[in-house]
């Protein structure tokens, strides 16, 4: 590489802003690190944003940034570095055979799910193409970055209702 093509290639990549504070629900006891991602459920919709390169679903999440940051935190920071929302992390919905733990994340009160396409963070485009509400019951498993976890993304997409349901 030249320096002008370094140049133009960091010129083009934008880093996200600082992540806000980690968003944990006060009734969740911290967790340990781990890898972590956030189920959003919006009425009958669940938030999933397609990979630029595979063009697959997928749910927010990713690595942990090390032992100081808690598999709640990780579900949190992801979440905001891939789409901007921040999020508040409820309940642990689950632990995948990879050990990839997903939690029940919500956005704001005042989201009512009318929008569901949003715009990508510019500086996630370099690993997110979309961001939108879809129905994980109609998109096949073949739609999935990971086809074998659609199932167990349904099951706790199904879990976050029943919770709802328990809340006074």
């Amino acid at each position: 590489f030249s320096a002008a093509s370094v140049g133009w290639l960091t010129a083009c990549s934008y880093a996200p802003p600082a992540s806000p504070m980690c968003r944990v629900a006060p009734s969740q006891a911290p967790a340990p690190q781990a890898n972590a991602g956030c189920i959003i459920r919006v009425g009958k919709n669940m938030l999933a944003l397609t990979h630029l390169y595979s063009q697959k679903y997928d749910v927010p999440g990713g690595t942990s940034a090390g032992e100081n940051e808690s598999a709640q935190c990780t579900a949190h920071r992801e979440t905001w570095e891939e789409t901007g929302f921040n999020v508040e992390v409820g309940a642990l919905l689950g632990i995948s055979e990879q050990g990839f733990h997903l939690y029940a994340c919500e956005l704001d009160d005042d989201f009512d799910g009318l929008i569901t396409d949003f715009p990508v963070p510019k500086w996630s485009k370099t690993e997110v193409d979309t961001i939108e509400l879809i129905d994980p019951f109609v998109t096949p498993p073949n739609e999935w970055r990971f086809p074998e976890q659609l199932i167990l993304y349904r099951g706790m997409f199904n879990q976050i209702a029943q919770n709802n349901k328990a809340e006074p």
